[in-house]
């Protein structure tokens, strides 16, 4: 039987609705590939240009790539992206990008064409709200760390290659005995 375009998508917003309501936890580059699939000319996320270069300099930083990927490996900066057109508020939104804003503009020039080294010093000064960072900044690192931190667990790497899955934690191991004759419960 084949349905129509309006009745699919239909489908797709009953079925994200639902998600949220469950309390499923889907990760960003999920949900907007759910999202994108929905609406076409939806822009994939709210960063784009440098900005979103900027975050992604920052997320390596974050949660670098050791022996499982990084958080630019699985796209923590597209995740956040995401995330940032979907859950925050306009006041959280433009509180982002004007912390991204200041990281350039404390760092002297842009933050991503700094050595590494550099980076990681103004990061640091960044997280302990030492100058050339206020404690605006701080709260930004902080938040930028959560969103990171979020998006980077939520995905199947880090999921699945840096934490330990367990779909049933401990094993099942069924008391009741089943034969062909036993009903089946719906719970």
């Amino acid at each position: 039987m084949l349905h129509t375009e309006r009745e699919a998508n239909g489908r797709r917003a009953a079925l994200i609705k639902l998600a949220a309501l469950s309390g499923v936890a889907l990760s960003g580059d999920a949900l907007a590939a759910l999202a994108q699939a929905q609406d076409p000319s939806m822009a994939p996320g709210l960063l784009s240009g440098d900005a979103l270069a900027l975050t992604a300099v920052l997320v390596d930083h974050i949660i670098p790539a050791t022996d499982t990927p990084g958080a630019l490996a699985v796209g923590a900066h597209r995740t956040i992206s995401h995330l940032l057109q979907a859950c925050a508020t306009v006041q959280q939104r433009q509180s982002f990008m004007a912390g991204l804003a200041r990281v350039d503009a404390r760092a002297g020039q842009r933050f991503a064409a700094l050595p590494a080294s550099r980076q990681v010093a103004l990061l640091r000064a960044m997280d302990e709200g030492k100058p050339p960072f206020a404690a605006e900044d701080r709260q930004f690192f902080r938040e930028l760390k959560s969103y990171t931190l979020f998006a980077y667990y939520t995905s199947e790497a880090g999921a699945t290659r840096e934490l330990a899955y367990l779909p049933v934690p401990g094993g099942f191991k069924g008391n009741v005995p089943v034969r062909s004759t036993t009903r089946t419960w719906a719970i």
